[in-house]
C-alpha cells in the first residue's frame, strides 16, 4: 500500500510527541537548541522534509521557536502553557473522532481508487 498523506502526517505527529516528551522530561530544556533537521530525520529515520514539518508542528503547539538562521529552539514554558501540553478530554475525545473521519476517508478512497481502476480495465 503506498503511503498517504495522512501517514506523513500522523509520522509527522510521532516526532513532535517524542520531542514534546523530551521537553516535558528535560531533557531538552528551555532555551536549548535542538538538533538540525538532518540529524532529527536521521533519528527517526525520516526524511528532512518530514522532520522539518514535526518541528513546525511543535513551533504551531508554542513548544519551540524558530529562528530562520540558527534553527529551532525549545520556548520558555510558563506554567500557563500546561494546558497545551495536557488537552482538555473533550479536546480528545474530537480529535479521536477526526482521526476516526480521516481513517474512514482514506478508505473511501482506496474504494474509489479500485473502482476506478476496475472501470478502466473494462
Amino acid at each position: 500500500m503506498t503511503p498517504t498523506a495522512d501517514d506523513a502526517r500522523r509520522v509527522n505527529e510521532k516526532i513532535a510527541d517524542a520531542l514534546r516528551a523530551d521537553i516535558a522530561s528535560g531533557r531538552l530544556k528551555p532555551g536549548e537548541k535542538l538538533p538540525a533537521v538532518r540529524a532529527l530525520a536521521e533519528r527517526f529515520d525520516v526524511a528532512a522534509g518530514t522532520a522539518t514539518k514535526a518541528l513546525q508542528l511543535l513551533a504551531s503547539r508554542g513548544l519551540v521557536r524558530s529562528d530562520s538562521t540558527r534553527g529551532y529552539f525549545v520556548s520558555d514554558q510558563p506554567e500557563t502553557r500546561q494546558e497545551q501540553v495536557n488537552p482538555s478530554p473533550e479536546f480528545v475525545t474530537i480529535m479521536r473522532e477526526i482521526e476516526n473521519l480521516r481513517a474512514h476517508l482514506a478508505r473511501l478512497d482506496d474504494r474509489l481508487q479500485q473502482l476506478e481502476d476496475m472501470t478502466r480495465e473494462h
